[in-house]
């Protein structure tokens, strides 16, 4: 299922190597997520890791001035245990000059 969500991007992450002989090739995007202040015991925000595909996606944000907000596409993926959710793609929020 995807869906499209607002987000602030803090930063990202990539690795492409093996850690005891397994192969790891990942890209991660760190947003700003909301705490739950439902119950009055968290205000602000948290960061959140999202994973983005291969790190060969880090090169989308080179030049990027960080945090920026953005529209962010995202994939609602199980294990059949937990969900989550994974970046399929991202477009940046124009400022408006006024």
């Amino acid at each position: 299922m995807q869906m499209q969500i607002q987000g602030q991007i803090m930063g990202v992450k990539r690795f492409n190597g093996q850690i005891d002989g397994k192969t790891f090739d990942y890209c991660r995007v760190i947003v700003a997520t909301p705490l739950d202040a439902s119950q009055g015991n968290a205000l602000g925000s948290s960061a959140t890791e999202y994973d983005f595909g291969g790190s060969v996606n880090f090169e989308q944000f080179k030049g990027a001035s960080f945090p920026f907000e953005a529209n962010l596409t995202v994939e609602l993926v199980t294990n059949g245990k937990s969900q989550k959710l994974k970046i399929i793609g991202f477009q940046p929020k124009t400022q408006s000059k006024g």
